[in-house]
C-alpha cells in the first residue's frame, strides 16, 4: 500500500511548521502542492531523489550551498519558479521529493511518508570493502557447495560398490580441500 495524500499533507504541514526554509518561494511551492490533491497523488518522498528523472530536493541544512534543486531529465536548476511552472503545467507527472533537515533519517514523521526509490541501484550504498566481502562469501559458499557435491558422489559410489568412482571422487575432494588450505 502506498502513502495516502492525507499522510503527505500532514507531513508537509508538519515540515512547514517545524523547519524554516531559506527562501519564501520554497514555502509557496510546498503550500501550492499541499492544496492540490491531484499533485499530492503523484508526489513520492524518497531518499536520493537526484537519481530520479523528475525530482525536488529541499534542504534546511545551513551547510548546503543550494537549498533547492529541481531535476528534470538530467537538467538541474535552483530556480523555484521554474519548478513551480513545470509542476503547474504537468500535474499528472510523477515527482520525487527529498527533504533534508536535521535528523531526517530518524524522523518518525518523515518515515511515515517515505517510499522506496525505484531509481536507486541495488548496490548504491555499497563500498569497495563490501564488494570484497561479498566476493569472499560467494567463493566460500561455492567451495562448500563443491565439497558437498563430491561427498554425495563418494557416498553414492560406496553405496553401489563402485571403487573406481569412489577413488576418483575421493582424490578430487582431497585436491579441493588442499587447494583451499593453500589459499588461506
Amino acid at each position: 500500500m502506498g502513502v495516502s495524500t492525507n499522510q503527505k499533507r500532514v507531513f508537509i504541514k508538519w515540515y512547514l511548521d517545524n523547519y524554516k526554509t531559506e527562501r519564501r518561494e520554497m514555502v509557496w511551492l510546498l503550500e501550492y502542492i499541499l492544496k492540490r490533491e491531484h499533485i499530492l497523488q503523484n508526489i513520492h518522498f524518497v531518499f536520493e531523489a537526484h537519481l530520479c528523472p523528475r525530482s525536488i530536493i529541499i534542504s534546511t541544512d545551513d551547510e548546503v550551498k543550494r537549498p533547492f534543486r529541481y531535476y528534470k531529465d538530467h537538467v538541474v536548476t535552483t530556480d523555484v519558479d521554474k519548478a513551480f511552472h513545470d509542476i503547474r503545467l504537468n500535474p499528472d507527472e510523477t515527482m520525487y521529493v527529498e527533504i533534508i533537515f536535521d535528523g531526517n533519517r530518524q524522523s518518525v514523521e518523515y518515515a511515515e511518508v517515505l517510499e522506496d526509490n525505484p531509481y536507486l541501484p541495488d548496490d548504491y550504498y555499497l563500498e569497495n570493502e563490501d564488494y570484497i566481502l561479498l566476493e569472499n562469501i560467494l567463493e566460500e559458499s561455492s567451495h562448500h557447495s563443491k565439497i558437498n557435491i563430491l561427498k554425495n558422489k563418494i557416498d553414492y559410489a560406496l553405496d553401489i560398490g563402485d571403487v573406481q568412482s569412489f577413488n576418483k571422487w575421493s582424490k578430487e575432494l582431497k585436491d579441493l580441500m588442499e587447494s583451499k588450505k593453500y589459499k588461506s
